[in-house]
């Protein structure tokens, strides 16, 4: 991203112009304008301090030459005032009004923003910043970024670096809306899109300026930076509106358009649409710069540089981390050393950051694991540090207190026994004194007692009497008034009515003339009842009356007269019409009269009957006043006597009460005392325990500082780093905190600090390892603050929170389950664990708010959004995820969203799984009773804790007064100490149980142990191929069947070495048939090393020196070569290099003290078999120590001393991989473990797999896997699933896709649902996408040529169809038969192994397989059975042409294949003996033949390792070969080892840096081609000029690439220009010594690497100068043309026209000589700088002629020899001389493989020369000899 163009210089001018002229009073303000803009632009995306200083310093010097400002560096960036320029300073103007200006007082702007984010806080979710000066200075930049017009940013920093969290920030400081995308489950280019339609709405309908946030972690598809570019670069996103969302737009635009003074055209408003969008619209992206993706979107996407200006976060500097912590570190109490503390704690924090960034590279470096460190993770340090520390002071300060509080009671309850045993002496007399006057009282009060009674029952009876009188009497009463309540409602009802009655009424009755019949007759009854006569004018009179109507109601009705009465009743009340209501229509006003008549009589008619009734009443009521009068007296007299009695009861309740009162106190005294001799019986003891803790708290109070500041570091930093590297960093940490003055105890355990011991044996119970690593993930899970992210390859925290989690509910996701979101949110909903796992190196990003725990507030309920939905969350929700993966590199933005953790297994916990299970079967009484015991003793535990506290918290818990006044406290209290000494007592047991239990489980540590040892050892495979993995659960059960089928024994120690050694093979076996054969014996030796280092057998270091090589070491002073004429000082260096090792010191005076021994050492065939030869010094060494011997003086032959160290120390049979066994794989196969074939090139599994389906009887159905095969190959199982048929899924790597799904078939595959025949079967070749369950989990084989010529020949025999007893036996002649077979056999694993020689072996590696035999061996059959004679011939041309013949490409491969076929088809092989090598070692037998048996034992009995001589190649090839075996050995095995850190050398780009200007350096001029032109023209009779312009020219084309690319990588280097695609490739490969791809395209062919490939284009070079400068060479160097061919063309053109002869009539003859030519040729041309491989050319003897000069064997241990000087002699076709010859290939490089190009010559095949021989031509071809132009050295 450092590229620089007149934009950047447009962004300064913009920058500058955001300031008003009025505002700048000087040329020095402006001047720090420019200074300021400048730094913005360019040097905020420089990437370190490095770079920002050359710049400051170019800007200083300009402002000295320029702006004529002699300011110093310090000045314009560091001094008093900060450059800094805002519009942010004053607080509340509104953001049209503001200005852009210097900041004159940076120190507060810290507060300034203070102010602003409390504001934020206010109106959004909290967020917590700390403004230290980089985070004020990021703030600054953006904020000038959104103020300028389509101002846009791109930050560039690590994940948890505050870039989006600053954004946010400064979107609200300038007043804008910070707008992001929102991923969820299937979020993709249209979702991204709908959200980028919202924002152009906002910005350019709406108008609101928006900050448009988005993180390269929002990436789903690459798509989206795509449309973001388009945003960036125009504006605009091509085809983003629907032609509807267009009109929308047009109609909401067009009213802006018209206010703008736009022409409202349609094209007119979409570009003014535009423009709104692109001035409300601000991007801010937020990228990380790890991994290569921002290199390549930046390289992709231009507009993301050119559009954006950069700001690139650092991590942060010392002082932002001790500033940080210091704010929040400030409030802690630290106590009267705070001065001291305070300082030395914030350092530590900033430090145990630093450090952990330190480590985190030598993790890289040496397990090859990313772990990133972050600011985030910083922040994160601090909150679990202050919130753990809050709570164990808060804990301790409880503890304290209980302890304190429970000691001082008892020492109070002590105080208290003597005063309450003298008060219980003086409360005795008393209290007799009491007891006798109450004796007294109480005989005189019982005398007073009997008189009152007897008084008391007199007056009772009298009492009755009355009582019987009174209810009598009320009786009466109430008859009598019940009957009168009868009459009273109508007197009432009539009183009622005349009271409504008034004078108008009157007076209306009155003015009747003649009144209405029915008012006549109220009247006349009215008069009647008043005395008046019954005429209408009486009645006037009585109306007339004033007071008729007082009189009516005060009528006296008790007296009526009977007559008046009678004669109302017989007249009116008969009469039907005389009722109010019918009077009340003749006169309302007579309605109430006529009530009131009707009253009158009912109320007489109702008194007649109570009268005598009433008379009763009065006469009882007379009765009962004299009977109570009478009562009264004698009540009075029983009152008197009563009153006595009670004063004399109350003085006897007063005795009584005092007499209680002093038992009472005398009882609780009692019981105190017996309380008090309880408590103290009880608890005494505890009373010195519980103050010696209580003392102890003190200092672990103050000490809590440092502590918990560790454990926080640990908890927040050290999760992903094993054991060595944990420890480290505390150890370092707590040195550091000594040295700070920082409180901590003197040895950091996390477990003491943080852990619960109960709860740590509980989850030990639940399946967490023992082992400490294991215990402090689990306290780390247990109270981080982030979800935990486990790394476990072996299942272990899988196992465990399945088991800790179950009786909570757990549920368990995966995240290729589709509707694992909706478990999610039940989950987070009801509160129930979550366990997400087998997860990859990515998570959903719709786990996003779940993963930072985005909770908010609704409507008082506490809610999450996760995917869609806003669901409630529940405090009790817990989510964990686990990973299978080894070696996952998770991006710094996950890794601080969650708390990583390393939860691969540890030899000391897998020791005691393994131990238990051992036990358990071997001794399941024993195991049985160690679980009983474990589950009781954390019982136990769990229990006497919880007695602790119950006793401690009743102690504590009175309001401050005597424990012994509680005596349901003192009764809890001994119950509880008598429980809990009973726990103990049984715990004391259960102890002494266990131990005793451990002791008998002990005697089966060493098998625990060493299968640990066995098991890490396999673990390390997956190192080597990704295929290489096997699960813990597989290798338990693995060993759970080697205990059960191991040889038993009653003597332990000869069980358990049955047990090893069974299990030890039995585990090689299993792991074999799933390697490659050539990682088997590397696999052996591991196991051997893993076994020797863990019993201390083997050192360490000898062990690296064995792989390494070493490093010598003050190679100045080093002792020089004793013996120069013999030893070679490669090799006396290496004998130096070893020497370091105390073993070896003596090593070099012991060369050179017996030099022809070593010698004779090194000069051995096979000098692994000859360390007897040595010296005593090399004698007296271990088996090992003889093979770093071997390594130091002889590499080559290491692999086979490999082998035979491994065949001594394990067995033979490790170094004799058991043969592909088909019945054995499938026999270990369940119906839901997939059977894994790992493909190799030239093997197909598939015929053999039929065969065996047949045998078994089993339907099989396959289908090789491609695109869209998914579906088919889904179904296909299901069925196979289903019907109980065998399904096999092909090429499973060519579908990588497929993958996640095939893994979950799997996973979905239970025994209950799946028939017991099925059978899935896989084929696949390494690939690291292949599902790592499957690979744990299911049963892998390999099946592959096997290595070595027996091994190979022992197979085919084996494999079908010679295995098979009926075709071996069916032809007819067995004799030839048999003898053939066994030659065609050997000839298969001749054409095989012959390819370990590489191309002097075969051109190209053919891919001959098992299907070439069969047909091979069919034919063979049927010819030998159809034809009297056999026909050689036939068998020759089908085999060598055919069968074999039809996979060889290359002529010179077809000539040594025919050469090999017919030394097997031949009639000598049917002679008894017939050698199939020149030794004889590998012959044709002849009684062997006769079985099948006995030709496979017959074979078995040839060497382990072949020679060269059988495969007719010189020993030398051995030399290649087996150096190649041994480097790719080593290379593997280093792959399993950790690697050591290297420290301090130069960066990749210093290394490249040199290279490239060192190749500069020495690289000449192009050639001028017109002086080469005007020097050799083109001319007839000399052809070379024209080769020669050719040639320069080709080199012109090398020399601008090479020249060109290095100029463009310099300048890439530099920033100067982008690391382009091309440019990146050549520096990865110059960083590897490496030839860049790009300039091999322009190249002559090379295998060299660069350093050689330089000196050697300097070469050719130089010699072409030479040539252009001197003229036409004497001697044409072949190896220095480019073009080879068109030399030989050259020099036959000059030869043809010189005697004008058809040009393809002429052919090279060949003169050979040693001879420097000093003249040239008459004809030809002499040519030299070739090398002979396989063979040598001899010198002649002194006397001899060149003829003499011949093919000869190699000498020893040359690999390539100089070839002569060739003189190419053009001579007629038919010319060519005659001599015994060997047609030699001439190859341009080693490689020999060529491709046909487009001249149609080979690409590396130049010629044929024909070398002169005394042998048969055949000799050479099997030898593979051939010139070579140039070497790879």
């Amino acid at each position: 991203h450092y590229t620089f163009n007149l934009r950047d210089v447009s962004k300064v001018v913009q920058g500058v112009l955001m300031v008003k002229a009025t505002q700048i009073p000087s040329a020095e303000v402006l001047t720090r304008l420019w200074c300021h803009e400048s730094m913005r632009v360019f040097a905020d995306r420089f990437i370190d301090d490095h770079d920002r200083n050359y710049f400051m310093d170019l800007v200083t010097d300009y402002c000295k030459v320029q702006f004529k400002q002699q300011w110093s560096r310090e000045e314009i960036f560091d001094g008093e005032v900060k450059l800094v320029f805002g519009d942010y300073t004053k607080h509340g103007t509104p953001r049209d009004e503001r200005r852009y200006e210097m900041v004159a007082d940076s120190a507060k702007l810290a507060p300034l923003f203070e102010s602003y984010l409390d504001e934020y806080n206010a109106q959004n979710k909290e967020m917590r910043l700390v403004f230290f000066w980089d985070a004020i200075e990021h703030i600054s930049r953006l904020c000038r970024v959104l103020r300028q017009p389509r101002g846009n940013a791109m930050l560039v920093g690590v994940g948890g670096s505050g870039k989006q969290s600053l954004t946010r920030f400064s979107a609200y400081v300038s007043e804008m809306k910070c707008f992001q995308i929102e991923l969820t489950k299937g979020y993709g280019l249209n979702e991204f899109r709908e959200d980028l339609k919202k924002l152009f709405f906002m910005t350019g309908c709406d108008g609101t300026p928006v900050v448009f946030l988005f993180a390269d972690t929002q990436i789903v598809v690459e798509s989206f930076v795509e449309d973001i570019n388009n945003i960036l670069n125009s504006g605009e996103v091509p085809n983003l509106f629907a032609s509807d969302e267009w009109e929308k737009i047009l109609r909401e635009v067009r009213p802006h358009c018209k206010a703008a003074g736009v022409v409202e055209t349609k094209d007119n408003i979409k570009a003014h649409f535009i423009a709104r969008v692109r001035e409300n619209m601000h991007i801010v992206l937020a990228m990380s710069p790890v991994g290569n993706a921002f290199r390549v979107r930046c390289r992709m996407f231009p507009s993301l540089i050119n559009c954006c200006t950069t700001d690139w976060f650092d991590k942060w500097p010392v002082e932002a981390l001790q500033s940080v912590s210091k704010q929040f570190f400030e409030p802690l109490e630290l106590g009267e050393s705070r001065e001291a503390i305070l300082p030395g704690l914030c350092d530590m924090a900033s430090i145990i950051h630093s450090s952990v960034q330190g480590m985190a590279d030598t993790f890289f470096a040496e397990q090859k694991r990313r772990f990133y460190v972050t600011p985030k993770s910083f922040l994160e340090l601090i909150s679990l540090y202050l919130g753990a520390l809050d709570e164990k002071r808060v804990e301790m300060d409880v503890g304290i207190s209980r302890l304190s509080t429970g000691t001082k009671k008892l020492n109070e309850t002590n105080a208290m026994v003597q005063g309450m045993q003298e008060e219980l002496a003086a409360l005795q007399p008393e209290l007799e004194q009491k007891t006798k006057e109450t004796n007294v009282l109480i005989e005189q009060v019982t005398k007073d007692s009997k008189i009152a009674a007897e008084k008391k029952a007199t007056v009772a009876v009298d009492e009755a009497a009355v009582k019987k009188t009174a209810e009598e009497v009320q009786a009466q009463a109430d008859e009598a008034q019940a009957d009168l309540d009868a009459a009273m409602p109508a007197l009432a009802s009539a009183l009622e009515a005349l009271k409504s009655l008034n004078k108008n009424d009157i007076t209306e009755i009155k003015g009747f003339k003649s009144p209405p019949l029915l008012v006549q007759k109220v009247m006349e009854a009215v008069c009647i009842l008043l005395g008046a006569k019954p005429d209408w004018d009486s009645a006037k009179k009585v109306l007339g009356d004033t007071q008729f109507l007082q009189k009516l109601m005060d009528y006296d009705k008790d007296n009526i007269p009977p007559k008046i009465i009678e004669r109302i009743r017989e007249k009116y009340c008969t009469n039907d019409d005389f009722v109010p209501d019918k009077i009340a229509k003749a006169s309302s006003a007579c309605e109430g009269l006529c009530k009131w008549v009707l009253a009158m009589e009912i109320y007489d008619r109702v008194a007649k009957v109570v009268k005598p009734k009433k008379e009763m009443l009065a006469k009882a009521e007379a009765e009962y006043t004299e009977a109570t009068e009478s009562l009264v007296v004698k009540q009075a007299e029983l009152k008197e006597v009563m009153d006595k009695l009670a004063a004399m009861e109350a003085k006897l309740a007063e005795l009584a009460k005092t007499k209680q009162e002093l038992e009472a106190k005398y009882d609780d005294c009692n019981a105190k005392l017996e309380r008090a001799e309880k408590l103290m019986g009880g608890l005494g003891g505890e009373k010195v325990r519980w103050g010696e803790i209580s003392t102890s708290l003190g200092p672990k109070y103050e000490r809590l500082v440092g502590d918990v500041l560790l454990s926080s570091a640990v908890i927040a930093y050290l999760g992903p780093f094993t054991i060595p590297f944990r420890r480290e960093a505390v150890a370092g940490w707590q040195k550091l905190c000594d040295e700070r003055c920082v409180p901590m105890s003197e040895k950091f355990d996390l477990q003491e600090i943080v852990g619960d011991p109960v709860a740590i044996r509980s989850w030990n119970l639940q399946g967490l390892p023992t082992d400490s690593f294991s215990i402090d993930n689990g306290i780390i899970i247990s109270v981080a603050r982030r979800w935990p992210l486990m790394i476990d390859p072996q299942g272990q925290a899988n196992k465990w929170i399945r088991k800790k989690e179950d009786e909570a509910g757990l549920l368990v996701i995966k995240l290729t389950q589709s509707d694992y979101l909706r478990t999610l949110e039940n989950a987070i909903q009801f509160g129930k664990p979550v366990m997400c796992e087998n997860v990859l190196e990515a998570l959903d990003p719709a786990l996003e708010p779940l993963l930072v725990k985005q909770t908010f507030k609704q409507a008082g309920v506490e809610c999450i959004r996760l995917g869609d939905a806003t669901i409630e969350y529940s405090q009790d929700f817990k989510f964990y995820i686990t990973s299978k993966l080894r070696n996952p590199h998770y991006m710094p933005e996950l890794q601080v969203k969650v708390t990583l953790l390393n939860f691969m297994i540890t030899p000391a916990g897998l020791e005691d799984q393994l131990l238990g299970i051992v036990v358990a079967k071997e001794r399941p009484d024993l195991e049985e009773e160690k679980s009983r015991l474990v589950l009781e003793a954390v019982a136990n535990k769990k229990q006497l804790k919880g007695i602790e506290d119950q006793i401690l918290e009743v102690l504590s818990g009175g309001e401050g007064g005597s424990i012994l006044e509680d005596e349901g406290a003192v009764n809890i209290l001994t119950a509880a100490k008598t429980l809990g000494n009973e726990i103990a007592e049984k715990q004391k047991i259960t102890e002494d149980t266990e131990t005793k239990i451990d002791g008998a489980r002990a005697g089966y540590k060493p098998v625990a142990y060493r299968t640990t040892l066995l098991f890490f050892c396999i673990a390390s495979l997956a190192d080597i191929d990704p295929m290489y993995q096997y699960s813990l659960d597989w290798f338990v059960n693995l060993f759970v069947r080697a205990i059960a089928e191991s040889q038993p024994s009653p003597d332990l120690l000869v069980r358990l070495e049955h047990l090893n050694s069974f299990f030890q093979y039995f585990l090689y076996r299993n792991v074999c048939r799933s390697l490659f054969e050539k990682d088997k014996l590397s696999f052996s030796l591991l196991l051997c090393a893993a076994l020797l280092m863990g019993y201390n057998k083997m050192d360490p270091e000898e062990w690296r020196q064995l792989l390494t090589g070493g490093v010598l070491l003050n190679v100045d002073k080093a002792p020089r070569n004793p013996c120069k004429t013999w030893l070679d000082d490669k090799l006396w260096e290496a004998i130096l290099t070893v020497a370091q090792l105390p073993a070896f010191r003596g090593l070099p005076k012991s060369v050179a003290d017996a030099p022809e021994a070593y010698r004779a050492f090194i000069e051995h065939p096979e000098p692994h078999t000859a360390y007897g030869g040595l010296p005593a010094f090399c004698k007296d060494m271990n088996d090992f120590q003889q093979l770093l011997i071997l390594r130091t003086l002889r590499l080559d032959k290491l692999v086979p001393g490999i082998s035979k160290f491994c065949a001594s120390e394990l067995g033979q049979q490790y170094i004799e991989p058991p043969p592909f066994d088909l019945e054995g794989t499938y026999n270990d196969s369940t119906n839901t473990s997939p059977l894994v074939f790992i493909l190799s090139p030239g093997v197909d599994p598939m015929l053999s797999l039929l065969k065996f389906a047949e045998s078994k009887g089993r339907k099989i159905d396959s289908i090789s896997l491609g695109q869209g095969q998914g579906p088919h190959a889904e179904r296909m199982v299901a069925t196979g699933q289903k019907e109980g048929y065998w399904i096999v899924l092909q090429n499973c790597h060519l579908y990588v896709s497929w993958m996640i799904t095939l893994e979950r078939i799997v996973e979905e595959m239970v025994p209950d649902s799946v028939s017991d025949n099925f059978r899935l079967w896989l084929t696949s070749y390494p690939s690291p996408h292949f599902p790592v369950l499957i690979l744990q989990n299911g049963i892998k084989t390999t099946n592959e040529p096997p290595m070595g010529l027996r091994a190979n020949m022992i197979q085919s025999y084996l494999a079908d169809p010679i295995s098979d007893p009926e075709f071996f036996g069916k032809c007819q002649k067995q004799h030839i038969w048999r003898k053939m077979l066994f030659g065609l056999c050997f000839l298969h694993a001749w054409l095989q192994e012959r390819r370990k020689y590489g191309p002097l072996g075969w051109n190209i590696p053919y891919e001959f397989n098992e299907s070439d035999l069969r047909i091979s061996v069919r034919q063979l059959q049927m010819f030998i059975d159809n034809y009297e004679v056999t026909p050689f011939a036939a068998l020759n041309y089908l085999t060598a042409e055919c069968n074999y013949g039809g996979r060889v490409t290359d002529d010179k491969d077809r000539r040594t294949l025919l050469t090999a076929v017919l030394n097997i088809y031949c009639p000598a092989i049917l002679e008894a003996g017939y050698k199939l090598s020149d030794s004889g070692t590998y012959a044709i037998p002849t009684d062997e033949l006769d079985s099948h048996e006995s030709t496979v034992e017959y074979i078995r009995k040839w060497p382990l390792v072949p020679k060269p001589e059988v495969f007719g190649l010189h020993e030398n090839a051995d030399i290649t070969k087996d150096l190649g075996e041994v480097d790719l050995m080593l290379t593997t095995i280093l792959l399993t080892q950790s690697q050591g850190g290297s420290g301090g050398g130069k960066s990749a780009e210093e290394v490249v840096g040199d290279i490239s200007n060192d190749i500069l350096s020495k690289l000449p001029n192009n050639f001028d081609m017109e002086v080469a032109a005007k020097r050799y023209p083109v001319v007839y009779n000399e052809s070379m000029n024209t080769v020669l312009r050719q040639e320069l020219q080709r080199f012109n084309n090398l020399l601008s690439k090479v020249r060109g690319s290095l100029q463009q990588l310099g300048k890439a280097l530099k920033g100067l220009v982008v690391m382009s695609a091309d440019l990146e490739s050549i520096f990865s490969a110059m960083f590897i010594n490496r030839l860049p791809d790009s300039w091999a395209k322009v190249s002559y062919p090379s295998l060299k690497p660069l350093s050689a490939y330089v000196t050697e284009l300097l070469e050719r070079l130089s010699f072409f100068t030479g040539w252009l400068e001197d003229g036409n060479p004497v001697c044409y160097p072949m190896p220095h043309f480019f073009f080879v061919q068109a030399f030989m063309t050259g020099a036959l053109q000059n030869f043809a026209r010189k005697y004008t002869l058809p040009i393809d009539t002429i052919e090279f003859d060949f003169d050979f000589f040693w001879e420097t030519p000093t003249e040239k040729p008459e004809d030809g041309v002499h040519t030299s700088g070739l090398f002979l491989e396989g063979a040598r050319m001899g010198k002649p003897g002194e006397n001899s002629s060149d003829t003499d000069i011949q093919l000869e064997e190699s000498q020893a241990k040359i690999l390539f020899s100089p070839m002569t000087y060739v003189q190419l002699k053009p001579v007629k076709s038919d010319q060519l001389s005659i001599y015994p010859h060997y047609e030699c290939p001439v190859y341009r490089t080693t490689a020999r493989r060529g491709t046909l190009s487009t001249t149609g010559h080979s690409t590396n095949f130049v010629m044929f020369i024909r070398l002169p021989t005394d042998r048969l031509s055949s000799h050479w071809v099997i030898r593979g000899v051939a010139l070579i132009n140039s070497l790879a050295t």
